[in-house]
């Protein structure tokens, strides 16, 4: 058997060898005629040709559009890499991935991204500019950002400075900028930047004075005469309650760490009711000290800190942290006419 096969493969490589060329095209090729189409030629488009640009360059700023930053926020030195990336809630992800969700509950509309290069030293800064639709929403995100630090104000611009940049805000807008190193050139950019947002504020005077401004803002800055750089705006998790929402804080001038606290309710009942589930959850960690049935003391059991809360109809309104309850009854009294004053 194997035998057989042998001679059958012998056999076989003895034919392909002897047939290789032999090979008659009209047996498996088809016709030139065939192959021939008679199909129309279709004109192929060519793009006139362009002066060649070297993509390593800065894009001269007069070609782009740069809204909705401030026209002088690039100069001869720092010129724009590429234009405005623009993102908004359905994409904030891809641009600050595990931020996104802190912009949004704070309002979030739009962010706008641009990257500035020196052609001096080839130094890069990348400026975030964020929409937060209103005021209250650029003031809460800021107040997270700036917690603890030393804030300036220029010109409407609140702002601290970074070891490469510069995070603010102005009116609706909360903005970040970050160089791609440490150095005067990029913290001499940083503040050229706060001058150039300064803009913002005077572009959007008019509309900032015919829309409504936020109540509790109002309160503080207006008729209180508390600088907006002292104020801040916690949309929710007010106190670690997930109940509380929408409190306005500022900075009450006293020794510690004593914050003034409003909130303006839906109505004289939902005031009520806020503040009587505060009271509910503060008492596990506080003692009341007193309650005339209008203003609510009570001490913290290991910070010894005081926690006042009141209202008028549907403004609530207190202090926190005071290291000294007798301070409480000026401001309250303060708020109070102010609260007056809103209402004639």
């Amino acid at each position: 058997m194997a035998a057989l096969i042998g001679i059958t493969l012998i056999g076989l490589v003895a034919w392909v060898m002897s047939t290789g060329d032999d090979f008659d095209p009209t047996e498996r090729d088809l016709p030139i005629e065939l192959q021939r189409s008679s199909a129309r030629d279709i004109p192929i488009y060519r793009p006139p040709l362009k002066p060649w640009v070297d993509p390593a360059q800065p894009v001269v700023p007069a070609a782009l559009d740069l809204a909705p930053f401030p026209a002088d926020i690039a100069n001869a030195e720092w010129q724009p890499v590429g234009r405005v990336k623009r993102f908004q809630a359905a994409n904030l992800f891809e641009k600050i991935n595990g931020e996104a969700e802190k912009f949004i509950k704070q309002g979030f509309v739009e962010l706008s991204y641009l990257l500035l290069r020196s052609n001096r030293d080839n130094g890069e800064i990348a400026i975030e500019l964020f929409d937060q639709g209103d005021l209250a929403g650029s003031l809460g995100v800021f107040a997270e950002h700036a917690a603890g630090r030393a804030v300036q104000e220029s010109d409407g611009v609140s702002f601290f400075t970074t070891g490469a940049g510069v995070i603010g805000r102005v009116d609706r807008y909360f903005f970040r900028a970050a160089g791609d190193r440490s150095s005067e050139a990029i913290a001499a950019k940083a503040l050229d930047l706060v001058d150039a947002f300064g803009a913002l504020a005077a572009a959007s005077g008019a509309a900032a004075e015919a829309a409504e401004v936020p109540p509790g803002f109002a309160l503080l800055h207006q008729r209180l005469g508390i600088a907006e750089k002292d104020i801040q705006f916690q949309e929710a998790n007010v106190f670690q309650y997930d109940f509380a929402r929408r409190f306005w804080f500022a900075d009450a001038g006293l020794d510690g760490e004593a914050r003034i606290f409003v909130h303006v309710g839906e109505d004289a009942t939902a005031a009520a009711t806020l503040i009587d589930a505060l009271l509910e959850e503060h008492r596990y960690d506080y003692d009341e000290v007193a309650d005339d049935g209008d203003v609510t003391v009570l001490r913290h059991r290991f910070l010894k800190t005081y926690f006042v809360i009141t209202r008028e109809d549907k403004v609530v309104f207190g202090l926190d942290g005071l290291t000294d309850s007798g301070a409480a009854a000026d401001w309250l009294a303060r708020i109070r006419e102010g609260l007056s004053d809103d209402q004639t």
